[in-house]
């Protein structure tokens, strides 16, 4: 009889840890810290206090030599910083999100405000007729002082084997997956779910990038992985075949970019483009990573050449399909 996955891991000596988010989404209740034998640890969880008591009943981190940080989002480096300065423990990330880390951290409450309203104000946030937008509760990651810099295809000699390094694009700046082929262990952060397809937005201080093409073209290599593959993911349990995955999330954003190119087929703004998007009404509330999904959109669109864009004369960009 196959084993199940929990028998894989417990073989593998990996050990999942839940922390909490904070947040009613049942996918989205926890990220996942996964233990690579004793003293390595994939991710931190959030710095705050939810986070720190979990991690009390969790052992600690006292014990913890090294920390491998997948990407710098809040919810997978919040604690880097901490396992650091206290217990001495080295994080390996990449130097890409380290660098995005740093950037959001330096800028004052006032140059934040600025860059995200003149994003806000570019999609149409204040224009008549618009949703008032929210930005995401919680502060943002703390830089490490210090880093060692995880690159394609390097290798990393733990207690639970060798853990090979790849690259991938879209969800963050350049985040890190550990591959170990032993035990056909993938793990990939957010990059690839059990669920719904990854969060891809585009950043208030890089408005015109396209992330959505660096996440397609990632997702594109996995098409002919080993269906055997346990993959252990950011948030949601453990799962196999992330081939079949993959190509869910890939054709998830191929509908989200019909939608949007059949939205414009008349001149829209982003904010009028969000209730063909999301579940909400026009004039609705929303969220500022609404904005920022939909403009990865079109920014993909305008990439391929099927969506012209220009300001009306408030300055607002206007989108519509060539």
């Amino acid at each position: 009889m196959p084993q199940t996955i929990e028998q894989r891991l417990k073989a593998a000596g990996v050990e999942r840890i839940l922390l909490p988010m904070g947040m009613a989404d049942p996918s989205m209740s926890h990220v996942n810290v996964w233990r690579l034998g004793a003293q390595v640890i994939v991710d931190t969880g959030k710095d705050d206090a939810d986070t720190r008591t979990a991690w009390q009943h969790a052992g600690g981190l006292s014990g913890v030599t090294d920390i491998i940080c997948t990407h710098g989002h809040t919810d997978h480096m919040g604690l880097a910083h901490y396992a650091l300065q206290t217990h001495g423990a080295r994080i390996h990330v990449t130097t890409a999100e380290i660098e995005a880390v740093q950037r959001v951290f330096a800028r004052s409450s006032a140059e934040k405000a600025g860059v995200r309203a003149r994003f806000l104000h570019d999609l149409g946030a204040f224009s008549s007729g618009a949703g008032p937008s929210s930005p995401l509760s919680g502060a943002p990651t703390v830089p490490p002082a210090t880093h060692l810099p995880l690159v394609e295809g390097q290798v990393l000699d733990l207690d639970t084997g060798f853990w090979r390094v790849t690259l991938g694009g879209g969800h963050s700046k350049c985040p890190a997956l550990l591959v170990n082929e032993a035990h056909a262990l993938l793990v990939t952060g957010d990059q690839v779910l059990p669920d719904t397809a990854p969060f891809v937005g585009v950043s208030f201080a890089d408005p015109d990038a396209d992330p959505l093409a660096d996440m397609i073209a990632f997702l594109g290599r996995w098409n002919d992985t080993d269906p055997h593959i346990i993959v252990l993911p950011g948030h949601g349990d453990p799962f196999s075949d992330p081939g079949r995955r993959a190509q869910a999330h890939l054709a998830s954003y191929e509908r989200r970019l019909a939608r949007v190119w059949t939205a414009a087929e008349q001149p829209i703004t982003c904010a009028k483009l969000l209730p063909a998007l999301f579940r909400v009404k026009a004039g609705q509330p929303v969220l500022d990573i609404h904005y920022a999904m939909a403009a990865a959109l079109l920014n993909n669109l305008m990439a391929s050449g099927k969506v012209e864009r220009w300001r009306d004369p408030d300055g607002v960009f206007r989108y519509r399909r060539r």
